[in-house]
């Protein structure tokens, strides 16, 4: 049985976690919006969004879970999706390191 054209969209989409509190983060996710992507708010609890929203999202082939996040933040889940079995890939996103830098960051699988 052939995917429609929406079901095929979603097997393969990109998703981008951003934080709320800030706002490049939230610029980001506005403008990944616009180009189709799914985007979710980081909220209070990492571990509950990893393993309620993206955990799921990230066990279909060909989705994309990316952010533009603090580094503690992005540190969590990228250590949460390696262990899934997914690859991550960080960059510094100011030029100077602080706690408040932040990093853009993709997991795949």
């Amino acid at each position: 049985m052939a995917q429609s054209g929406e079901q095929a969209a979603r097997a393969n989409s990109l998703i981008i976690v951003f934080d709320e509190r800030l706002a490049d983060s939230r610029a980001f996710a506005f403008r990944s919006r616009t180009m189709g992507a799914r985007v979710v708010p980081l909220r209070n609890d990492i571990g509950e969004l990893w393993f309620q929203r993206l955990m799921p999202l990230a066990a279909s082939p060909g989705n994309t879970i990316a952010g533009l996040t603090r580094h503690a933040d992005a540190f969590l889940l990228t250590c949460f999706a390696q262990s899934s079995g997914m690859r991550a890939t960080q960059r510094t996103a100011g030029a100077h390191a602080g706690a408040d830098t932040l990093v853009m960051w993709r997991l795949d699988r």
